[in-house]
């Protein structure tokens, strides 16, 4: 039985990582947000409204989406973005553990970045819970960056 191992060179990854960055930066500033407010700055205020929704009366699905979708989307785009910037640090020379802690200070300081520009815009909102959630996401990507090495297909 013979192994086959699929390799992308670094520079197909720095690509990846590049088309991931622009699709971060044309959702994060195309998408709609919230027109109530320039700024929410309170941390998890999205899931403590959840659950006094849900503590106090049967919640709609369209509520629940409008809390919901958001956070699932801000980790989910922050995601490959992370797991794209994970291959690219991790190299036999760099402890895997600094490969961690580089690719969450970049993926925070990304999102800070994001928000920052959008505090500025007329039309966008920077929310500290954007923050908390691309950071997620971020981790989630380098944990998954992190396993693809310790997975291994097999076909015959």
């Amino acid at each position: 039985m013979t192994t086959k191992t699929i390799t992308i060179a670094r520079p197909v990854t720095f690509l990846l990582l590049l088309a991931a960055t622009a699709v971060i930066v044309v959702v994060t500033m195309q998408v709609g947000g919230k027109s109530y407010s320039k700024v929410d700055p309170i941390p998890f205020e999205d899931l403590r409204h959840l659950e006094h929704r849900l503590a106090h009366r049967p919640i709609s699905t369209q509520i629940l989406s409008v809390i919901i979708v958001p956070v699932i989307a801000n980790i989910a785009l922050f995601l490959p973005w992370a797991f794209f910037l994970f291959l690219l640090l991790y190299t036999a020379k760099r402890p895997t553990v600094q490969t961690y802690v580089l690719t969450l200070l970049l993926g925070f300081s990304f999102s800070c970045t994001i928000e920052a520009v959008q505090y500025f815009l007329p039309t966008r909102v920077a929310d500290i819970n954007d923050i908390i959630w691309n950071t997620v996401g971020t981790g989630c990507g380098a944990i998954l960056g992190h396993l693809r090495a310790r997975v291994r297909f097999e076909f015959e």
